[in-house]
């Protein structure tokens, strides 16, 4: 995965969970994701948690992203996928 803004995360076993790090209470309700700045990504996925993809805005999309990368674009609340010349939604195929 490039860099992203933040990256969405699923709790351990889709559970609520909440842990504390670099002094800030992350929280996420069962079957629910976050979004956690990229630095603390390694540190939770390393706690069980399981990266969905890099996310932020439309303006934030990755500018060299690799092909079937996901980024989930926080604008249109969608989870997009690179296929080499596009982003689509994977849903519905469409190009957004």
């Amino acid at each position: 995965m490039t860099q992203a803004t933040t990256v969405r995360l699923l709790p351990p076993n889709g559970a609520a969970k909440s842990i504390v790090l670099n002094g800030r209470t992350i929280t996420c309700a069962a079957g629910g994701t976050v979004d956690v700045p990229f630095a603390d990504a390694s540190v939770l996925s390393a706690n069980g948690w399981i990266q969905v993809a890099g996310s932020g805005t439309t303006a934030q999309r990755p500018v060299n992203p690799f092909n079937n990368q996901f980024y989930h674009d926080t604008t249109l609340n969608l989870t997009l996928v690179w296929e080499g010349a596009a982003w689509r939604n994977p849903a519905s195929g469409a190009s957004v």
